[in-house]
């Protein structure tokens, strides 16, 4: 053959082969919801929001109804045939949770050795730039660049280059509840650290009921690396009430002791000490009897001066709200066990949370800040105590009242308000007593104690211009404050947006903060919101106190910007339109060219709007990304044009709007609408569902201003439950997920006729065929169809993240997904979109994650087979209850030949924490036991772990909870 033919030939295969290529492309582009929009201008659409952010102010409580956030939480959870939320269920769903078989579990039995690379790992996606409420801060005395952080429901985090970057030290498995961290400041043991767990106020991850209770307090003998659970502080019943240490205010060291390891922690009822590093633990003030305890002090606190001396406040408010603490006031002590009551005779009769700190230049310096209602300047009482002589009672003391000069900025935030005992902090600089930072929602210093009102300065907290926008670089709601040891002008603040840092305090102009939140990953999500239709990588997410931020890059230390302030709640992002709002439906649209241009911002929620819940729900149509459905108490209002709407950057766009809003659809009760989906295949289907346990459903949302509406609530359903979130085929509008949030019902029902029928699929996620027990709330659901044709469902949960390939009745097996980093954290959103089977989860208190969720779903294989059996652990959940009980696991294997058995421990990322058994052994039955120790001597830290049985080449693994 000669060669021009062949090059003829080869020229007409790469013709062919291009344009096989060009036309797949052209006729991808044009699939069904295939976006062609350009990446969005988010820095210029961050300028706009500065203008809104005079709007709006986050709060645990709202102007209008202090109690919001909470009737918000209890309505959604709640036992409906109690009213109440089941006693104690944290700890109860947590050691059920525990059950429920793993990914990690399942590809162990599956890969053996190698399940470790075949479990898909979720991707963390930040907010990188962006914390979460903190209340435990502290720089290490030997070392400045180490600085210790905890989240109240994100953990205890460490970062060893002076907050340039953070690492996790907690298993996201056990309860991430840190309140408070402390040092052994001694020569010699600054190695040793000591943090406490369980807040008892103000944490939003729970409500009364369903607390974020702590477990105890945990040692760290390694700078703060890894950390271990001191026995004599925890409980392995954690299903009640029976441990103060459930309750950590605060915990200290003392640095003047060299005889002793001395602690004393501040915990609900009272001061616990111990002088053995705490091996033992004794009440030296109030109680530590939990049976007294919730008739007793339900605040407490604790500070030791640099000489030894210590101070101690009990309020005089009990833990049940009522009556008086019988042990209550303000003491003073020199050796931990005889404590004087120093309290002034002029001290209010009611008071809550009192926060003190010891002038470390001169420790016979004390200020006392307090919460008392009905007294002092905005509830709050301000005075200073000098020791003079003796135990420093009566004359042996002298005290001053400064309650008249807490800060009174006056407008919109300038008043100090503690907001009932949820955001209190005093400390006093390290080098001159007269310098004092408090904290409330804003961070105000003094340089004269707060003798005066001349030398106050708003330095942190909201902007000084005196609107709702925040302080740049740092955040309302006030936890703590550390001095660095080298230049005290130096200080690192914690907040509910993490960590802010100023190299210089006592700025007379303005202080400049600079952010810390490099990596640490404690916020808490409400919701989370992607681009269905595309295949970017952008995200965004509605977060408590901290407001919408949003990122457009896949990796995890992109930068995330802040698009509104307040408390973040729904979101939706489409072509050409970022929507975003805030508690109580406060909503806006950020409008976007074809080109991704910023052209302005409206706000579009309605006037006449009423009756919001406090994290409203809206949807936009998946076919019409200017038709948006919005939930208002009992109506149910639809725009069928937001364009119109006008936006641009001036006041004017800042108001409610009529435009093309209707309100199409009216259930005539008391019941809110909490829950809306609208169909993508068929068209304008929209199902609603209420607060109530109701569920309609309108066949043509567009036809009419009153299109008919069909109840399908099923007949199954839990009676005044409430429905959460109603999930939806993409491929087929009649395949649809209902989720019930309440603890104690059915939490999952399916249908696929339309909502005619409803089939109960919550599966292995319920305790017991009715609902009833200890399974977790569920607060989520989404159907990901793979374009391989299988179906994936997920749903997020107060216990984390689960996913099942089939629906299968209420025989549904549900795998937890991601427990080595989305773990126990509550997941209030999951979504998911099929143009790349993404899916996107939003955790309340260890940020968000994602996942190109390709493989298919693995359910547990038969835990027999004609080898060998393996039964379930005995105890389980196990622990050490106390010093010198030691508490072990028993785990029992059949072996029906001989072989060559190993028995592993693992934890849920795949590490070998223990190596049990490595032998060949004959047929026969056998038990080994387990104590919670690693191979290395060190007991682990509480949460799952995994034992495996390998037999020759086949293997069986299981699951147990150590709880200490």
């Amino acid at each position: 053959m000669n060669q021009p033919l062949i090059n003829n030939r080869i020229a007409a295969v790469v013709l062919c082969l291009l344009l096989l290529f060009c036309s797949t492309f052209y006729f991808y582009a044009l699939l069904p919801g295939r976006s062609t929009a350009s990446k969005k201008d988010l820095q210029a659409a961050v300028m706009a929001m500065k203008k809104i952010r005079k709007k709006l102010k986050s709060s645990i409580r709202t102007p209008e109804d202090p109690q919001a956030r909470y009737e918000f939480q209890v309505k959604r959870l709640r036992d409906p045939k109690t009213g109440r939320i089941p006693d104690n269920i944290r700890q109860k769903e947590l050691i059920f949770s525990a059950s429920i078989p793993t990914a990690q579990v399942i590809n162990l039995n599956k890969y053996g050795r190698n399940a470790r690379g075949m479990v898909q790992d979720w991707d963390s996606r930040g907010p990188y730039n962006l914390g979460g409420r903190t209340r435990a801060l502290a720089i290490d005395v030997a070392n400045e660049n180490i600085i210790l952080a905890g989240g109240v429901s994100g953990g205890m985090w460490r970062s060893a280059n002076n907050g340039s970057t953070w690492t996790k030290t907690t298993d996201p498995a056990i309860i991430q509840s840190v309140t408070t961290v402390d040092q052994d400041r001694r020569a010699g043991k600054t190695n040793i650290w000591y943090y406490g767990t369980g807040e008892l106020e103000g944490n939003s991850a729970s409500v009364t009921g369903a607390p974020y209770r702590g477990n105890g307090i945990y040692k760290s003998t390694n700078n703060g690396l890894t950390w271990t659970a001191l026995p004599a502080t925890v409980t392995s019943d954690v299903s009640t009430f029976n441990n103060i240490f459930q309750w950590v205010w605060r915990v200290r060291t003392n640095p003047a002791n060299t005889t002793h390891d001395e602690v004393l922690a501040a915990t609900i009822g009272g001061i616990q000490r111990s002088v053995n590093g705490g091996n033992t633990w004794a009440n030296v003030l109030g109680t530590g009897n939990v049976a007294q305890a919730n008739n007793q002090t339900r605040y407490t606190d604790i500070e030791i001066a640099p000489n030894g001396v210590m101070y101690a406040t009990l309020s005089q408010a009990t833990n049940t709200g009522t009556g008086s603490a019988s042990r209550r006031g303000i003491y003073r002590s020199t050796d931990g066990v005889n404590w004087a009551d120093i309290t002034p005779d002029n001290w209010p009769q009611v008071y809550r949370r009192v926060v003190l700190d010891i002038a470390p230049s001169n420790p016979n310096v004390v200020y006392f800040l307090a919460d008392t209602p009905g007294s002092g300047r905005f509830d709050t009482n301000l005075w200073k105590y000098t020791y003079v002589s003796g135990n420093g009672s009566g004359a042996g003391g002298v005290w001053e009242n400064r309650s008249a000069n807490v800060p009174a900025f006056g407008g919109l935030v300038g008043n100090y308000d503690h907001q009932d005992s949820y955001n209190m902090m005093v400390e006093v600089r390290p080098d001159n007593p007269n310098i004092v930072f408090i904290g409330g929602t804003n961070l105000y210093r003094s340089t004269d104690g707060f003798a005066t009102r001349n030398n106050i300065k708003w330095v942190g907290g909201y902007t000084l211009q005196n609107t709702a926008a925040m302080y740049p670089a740092h955040h309302p709601d006030q936890h703590a404050l550390a001095f660095y040891p080298s230049n005290p002008a130096r200080v690192v603040s914690a907040h509910d947006g993490g960590l802010s840092r100023t190299q210089n305090s006592m700025a007379t102009d303005t202080v400049r903060w600079e952010s810390l939140n490099r990596g640490y990953l404690t916020t808490q999500f409400t919701s989370v919101a992607m681009d269905l239709d595309n295949r970017d990588e952008f995200v965004m997410g509605g977060m408590q106190d901290n407001g919408t931020f949003a990122a457009d890059e896949a990796d995890p230390k992109s930068e995330w910007y802040s698009l509104l302030t307040g408390d973040g709640a729904y979101g939706a992002a489409v072509a050409n339109s970022l929507i975003v709002s805030a508690q109580n439906g406060f909503i806006y649209r950020y409008a976007f060219t074809n080109t991704g241009q910023f052209q302005g911002y409206a706000r579009i929620d309605p006037r006449g709007g009423t009756g919001y819940i406090f994290v409203n729900p809206y949807v936009i149509d998946p076919n019409n990304q200017y038709v948006m459905y919005l939930p208002a108490g009992d109506s149910l209002w639809r725009n069928n044009n937001i364009e119109a709407i006008p936006v641009g950057t001036g006041d004017n766009f800042e108001e409610q709007q009529t435009t093309n809003w209707k309100i199409i659809s009216n259930t005539n009760t008391d019941e809110d609408i909490s829950a809306i989906a609208v169909s993508k295949t068929p068209a304008n289907i929209v199902y609603f569902g209420t607060s109530g346990g109701k569920l309609y459903k309108l066949t043509n949302a567009l036809a009419s201003d009153n299109p008919p509406r069909t109840e399908i609530t099923g007949t199954n359903f839990p009676a005044d439950g409430y429905i959460n979130c109603i999930a939806v085929d993409p491929t087929n509008a009649n395949h649809a997920v209902v989720v019930f949030s309440n603890y104690n019902v059915m939490s999952l029902f399916a249908t696929t006729d339309g909502g005619t029928s409803w089939t109960a699929v919550g599966g292995n996620l319920e305790q017991n065929t009715d609902g009833t027990g200890n399974g977790p709330s569920v607060r989520w659901a989404t159907i990901l169809p793979s374009i391989r044709g299988d179906t994936k469902y997920f749903v997020g949960t107060s216990t984390g993240l689960y996913a099942s390939p089939a629906l299968s009745d209420n025989n549904t097996i549900w795998v937890k997904e991601g427990g080595a980093t989305i773990g126990n954290a509550p997941v209030e959103m999951v979504i998911s979109r099929a143009t790349d089977n993404t899916v996107l989860v939003g955790t309340h208190g260890n940020g968000v994650y994602s996942l190109k969720y390709t493989a298919a779903i693995t359910l547990p294989d038969p835990e027999e087979n004609g080898n060998f059996t393996v039964k379930q652990n005995k105890p389980n959940p196990f622990g050490r209850d106390r010093p010198g009980s030691s508490t072990i696991t028993t785990i029992l294997y059949t072996l029906i030949k001989s072989g060559q058995v190993s028995v592993k421990v693992y934890d849920l990322a795949g590490r070998v924490v223990a190596n049990l058994v490595d032998a060949n052994q004959p047929a026969g039955d056998y038990r080994v036991t387990w104590n919670g120790i690693s191979q290395r001597g060190d007991y682990l830290a509480n949460g799952i772990y995994i034992y495996s049985v390998q037999v020759d080449k086949e293997q069986i693994s299981k699951q147990m909870l150590l709880l200490r």
